[in-house]
């Protein structure tokens, strides 16, 4: 199934988010089941995860990802779900094990020194 993203709408402090999604057609004469979700999120919860706003789309597709590769067939009975603190905090440690990761590879550099033929003159450190 593919999913695709119809917005967001927020009541309060909760944001909800829509999407649409598609079954792709095995022959042409099936015709085609669109299916509306709705995840809703609670912005103090991403808050206090340090979930930027921007990255909620992602979490939400995830979750729906997740839900499809498990049973379709439950999956396709949750319209509306509720994203809880196991949800987020499953996001939370993935990105910053990536980000841990991406840290770890990096290469160390020196501090810049300029030359001794340098016109720049460095502060001298006695």
């Amino acid at each position: 199934m593919q999913f695709l993203y119809m917005g967001f709408s927020q009541q309060a402090n909760v944001r909800i988010f829509r999407f649409q999604g598609v079954m792709p057609r095995e022959r042409p004469t099936r015709t085609v089941k669109n299916l509306e979700f709705m995840l809703s999120a609670d912005m103090a919860l991403l808050s206090q995860h340090r979930i930027r706003v921007q990255d909620a789309p992602t979490l939400c597709l995830q979750i729906l990802d997740a839900a499809f590769t498990s049973d379709e067939e439950q999956a396709i009975q949750f319209a509306s779900y509720l994203i809880t603190h196991a949800d987020v905090s499953k996001f939370a440690s993935a990105r910053n094990a990536l980000e841990e990761s991406k840290i770890a590879r990096r290469k160390h550099r020196p501090p810049f020194k300029p030359s001794p033929s340098s016109q720049l003159k460095w502060p001298q450190v006695k």
